[in-house]
C-alpha cells in the first residue's frame, strides 16, 4: 500500500506529472515561438527563454486589483495548472498508461482539458477590469464552438474503437481512419491553446492582454505554465487518439513507442506553429463562423461516416 502511494506521488509530481509535463511543455512552447519567428524571418528566442520567462514570474509578487473578487482571482491559475497536470496522468504516452486506466477515462480527460479555459474565464471576470471581461466574453464564445468540435471529433474514434478507455482507443489504431475528425481536432486544439488566428481572448494589440490584463507575478506565471502543459497535453491526446503506434512494427514496444509518440507530438506542434505564423488573427465573429463552417462540419461528417460503418459493416 505504501509503495503504491509513493508511486502515485511520483507520477503526480515527477513523471509524467508536474516536472516532466512542465519541462516538455516549456520546450514545446519554445519550439512554437522559435518556428513562428523563423517563418517570419526573425531570429526567435534562445532555448532557455521560456524557462526563464516562467521562472522569473513564479518568483515575483502577484498584485491583486482592489476591485477584484480576490478568492476567484487567485484560485483561477491554480485550477488551470492542477487540471492540466492531472490530465497528463491519464493520457497514454505510447502504449503506456501511468494511472490505472478505467472505462470512461476519455471523458475525464476532456473535462480536465476544458478547465484551463474555464479558469481563464473565471479569472478574467473576477479581475474587475473591462478589457479582461471583454476577453472573457470572447473566450466563452470560443469555448462553446471549439469544445463541441473537439468532442465530436474524438467521439468518432471512440465509436469506431467501441470504447471510452483511452488506452483501448490507442491500441485500436482506428484514429488513422478518421482524417476529417483529426483536422477538426487540430483546429479546436489551436483555439484551446490560444494560438493565432484564435487568440481573440488575449489580443494584446486590441485588449492589452485581454483575460490576463490584471495578472502579474506568480498568477501570470501559473497561467503561462498551465498553457505550456496544455500544449503538450493536447498534442499528446491528438497522437494517442488519431496517430497512435510507430510506423514500423518491430518498434511497437517500450521505450521505442514512447519515442515515436514524442516525435509525433513535436510534428503536431510544428504544424500548429506553421499555421499560426501564416495567418492573422480573426475577428471573433470570423472565428465562430470558421468553426461552424469548417471544424464542426468536418467533425460531424466524420462522425456520420463512422456511424454508418459501425451500423452496416460490423
Amino acid at each position: 500500500m505504501l509503495a503504491e502511494a509513493a508511486w502515485a506521488i511520483f507520477n503526480l509530481i515527477v513523471y509524467p506529472g508536474l516536472v516532466f509535463s512542465s519541462a516538455l511543455g516549456l520546450i514545446l512552447w519554445w519550439l512554437q515561438r522559435k518556428l513562428t519567428a523563423r517563418i517570419q524571418w526573425c531570429v526567435g528566442p534562445p532555448f532557455y527563454q521560456t524557462f526563464a520567462d516562467v521562472g522569473k514570474l513564479l518568483f515575483k509578487e502577484m498584485v491583486i486589483p482592489s476591485q477584484a473578487f480576490k478568492l476567484r482571482f487567485v484560485s483561477a491559475p491554480v485550477i488551470a495548472l492542477a487540471s492540466c497536470v492531472v490530465a497528463m496522468l491519464l493520457i497514454p504516452i505510447g502504449l503506456v498508461s501511468f494511472v490505472a486506466s478505467f472505462a470512461g477515462d476519455l471523458i475525464v480527460v476532456l473535462c480536465l482539458l476544458i478547465m484551463p479555459s474555464i479558469a481563464l474565464i473565471l479569472g478574467g471576470t473576477a479581475s474587475g477590469n473591462s478589457y479582461a471581461s471583454l476577453g472573457a466574453s470572447r473566450k466563452v464564445k470560443l469555448v462553446i464552438v471549439q469544445e463541441l468540435s473537439l468532442i465530436i471529433s474524438v467521439s468518432s474514434v471512440a465509436l469506431g474503437a467501441n470504447s471510452l478507455r483511452l488506452i483501448d482507443i490507442t491500441k485500436s489504431h482506428f484514429g488513422w481512419y478518421c482524417p476529417l475528425a483529426a483536422i477538426a481536432f487540430f483546429l479546436a486544439a489551436m483555439a484551446k491553446i490560444g494560438l493565432t488566428p484564435f487568440d481573440q481572448p488575449e489580443a494584446k494589440t486590441e485588449l492589452m492582454g485581454g483575460v490576463l490584463t490584471e495578472y502579474s507575478g506568480i498568477g501570470l506565471g501559473l497561467f503561462k505554465l498551465s498553457n505550456a502543459i496544455l500544449l503538450f497535453a493536447t498534442a499528446s491526446l491528438m497522437v494517442a487518439v488519431f496517430f497512435p503506434g510507430p510506423f514500423v512494427s518491430f518498434l511497437a514496444y517500450p521505450p521505442w513507442d514512447w519515442g515515436w509518440h514524442m516525435v509525433k507530438v513535436f510534428i503536431i506542434v510544428a504544424a500548429m506553429s506553421f499555421v499560426s505564423a501564416l495567418n492573422p488573427r480573426f475577428r471573433i465573429d470570423q472565428a465562430l463562423k470558421h468553426f461552424r463552417s469548417y471544424a464542426l462540419t468536418l467533425a460531424i461528417i466524420n462522425l456520420v461516416a463512422v456511424m454508418i460503418y459501425v451500423s452496416v459493416v460490423r
